[in-house]
């Protein structure tokens, strides 16, 4: 990262080719940006010195606008355009530079760098908020968590983490847990730039959920060892392995994919030699395996083998995490898993609904009197103390929101311990336009006044009720938000 400090004051030039001994004309400076912005990552210590960036070069932001104007690189001119909306955040125009940059936050939904930026100017429009201070705060997910997705890792959902640990298929677990990637992103949560990280869809950063560093030495030796040691290489693996390598499904939800998909047989033997070779002995010193964030594991032959491998017997210590449409969990099928049975920590349940209708259009293949069914016999599950914890999890979207409070009522009804809200993610399902039509939580959309009025309901205060990355449209009044849209 380039440091002011290293370079002598450009000259307020009215040539680019001329300028005083040494100093750095404004073209330089701005390659200099590109440079440091090419790697796609948030660069908030970049972002934090615009100011006298702006104070040095004359015509700073009118520089900037040339530049672009003249730039044809896509990346290049995304770069630019985040710069120049900084710049603008900076001198006065916040709340301006938020609206201005949506078509990019819907087009980058999964970009750190355009989210981190998009989040560094929600700062200065709110510079009260201390969820907009990351310094200090550690996220323990990279130090515990471990995402097998079938190509990559991650230590997050890969929704707010991109950058790729490794390969699991190929390398063994040693070498992707403590890869150079892992270490970086491990780097970057104890010197607060957090810059891998979709900071704008994080829910853990968007709720201000982070542990300050000092609070987080004291949960245990080995915690103390890497907040003061700052450590990026464990010496011991992931607690939590979470399991999204098979797609399979019974479903075809549109805001997860465009049709059913189940892994051929080469795939499954594939599956297969990645679990017996790496799965298994990666989860003996596990503490948590979640099975699965990438389809239904009553629908996946893989997984179904998996649970059944996972006895209390040769994994005492392991508890389970089951995450399911619910349209295949059955009195029959329960019984065809005893591994699971009182060693369940949480059961999710998708629904994105509270009434049939709404239901059958967003779940497509999933019959709601099924549904009601299957959800309320996992919640006597809970009431037996098989299952320890039932969660239904709702992707809000704008064919749903109006149903948020309508569902905390459906989470009692059918016997479940709380509901989890979070955003619609684009995982390449939907084009911009159709994304743009989808996300009726961003500044904009046309039915967002209402969006935020349903925010409102009293039903989503209630402590079972988790928010996610929603949780600031609770807290902020809804004039405000408005003002922010306009």
């Amino acid at each position: 990262m380039m440091d002011l400090s290293a370079h002598p004051q450009p000259a307020e030039e009215a040539s680019e080719q001329e300028g005083a001994e040494g100093a750095l004309t404004g073209t330089e400076i701005i390659d200099l940006m590109l440079s440091v912005l090419s790697d796609g990552l948030d660069h908030p210590e970049l972002w934090t010195q615009i100011p006298a960036f702006a104070l040095l070069v004359p015509d700073f932001p009118q520089r900037l606008a040339t530049r672009l104007d003249h730039e044809r690189g896509e990346r290049e001119r995304l770069s630019l355009c985040l710069i120049l909306a900084v710049t603008q955040a900076a001198a006065g125009m916040p709340h301006e530079m938020v609206a201005h940059l949506q078509p990019l936050a819907v087009g980058h939904s999964q970009s750190p760098l355009v989210q981190g930026a998009l989040f560094h100017i929600h700062g200065l429009a709110d510079p009260d908020n201390p969820k907009y201070r990351l310094e200090g705060k550690i996220c323990p997910a990279p130090f515990v968590q471990l995402d097998v997705l079938e190509r990559s890792t991650h230590q997050c959902c890969a929704s707010w983490l991109q950058t790729s640990a490794g390969d699991l298929s190929v390398s063994d677990a040693d070498a992707v847990w403590n890869s150079e990637n892992a270490q970086a992103v491990r780097a970057s949560v104890h010197d607060g730039s957090y810059r891998h990280c979709n900071k704008m869809a994080c829910p853990k950063i968007q709720a201000d959920d982070l542990a300050p560093a000092f609070e987080a030495a004291r949960w245990s030796d080995a915690w103390r060892a890497i907040v003061e040691g700052a450590l990026t290489a464990l010496p011991t693996g992931p607690e939590t392995v979470n399991l999204a390598y098979d797609r399979t499904c019974n479903l075809s939800c549109p805001s997860c994919r465009t049709e059913k998909w189940a892994a051929d047989e080469e795939t499954r033997v594939r599956f297969d030699e990645m679990q017996q070779r790496a799965i298994l002995p990666l989860l003996k010193n596990a503490r948590t395996v979640f099975v699965t964030g990438s389809g239904d594991p009553f629908a996946s032959k893989n997984f179904r083998r998996l649970m059944t491998q996972l006895d209390a017997e040769n994994y005492p210590d392991l508890r389970f995490q089951i995450m399911t449409n619910a349209m295949l969990f059955t009195p029959k099928q329960w019984e065809a898993f005893p591994t699971l049975h009182g060693r369940v920590k949480t059961m999710k349940i998708s629904i994105d609904a509270a009434t049939g209708p709404t239901h059958e259009l967003l779940r497509r293949g999933a019959r709601w009197p099924v549904m009601l069914e299957n959800m309320a016999y996992a919640g006597k599950l809970r009431a037996a103390g098989l299952i320890e914890h039932v969660e239904l999890v709702f992707t809000v979207q704008s064919e749903n929101y109006r149903e948020m409070g309508d569902a905390v009522t459906l989470m009692d009804q059918v016997g479940a311990s709380g509901i989890y809200f979070a955003r619609i993610t684009n995982w390449g399902t939907f084009d911009d336009a159709g994304y743009a039509r989808k996300a009726v939580f961003l500044p904009g959309h046309v039915e967002h006044g209402d969006f935020l009025t349903a925010m409102q309901d009293a039903r989503l205060r209630r402590p079972e009720v988790i928010l996610g990355d929603l949780h600031a449209f609770i807290d902020t009044p809804i004039e405000e938000h408005r003002s922010f849209a306009a």
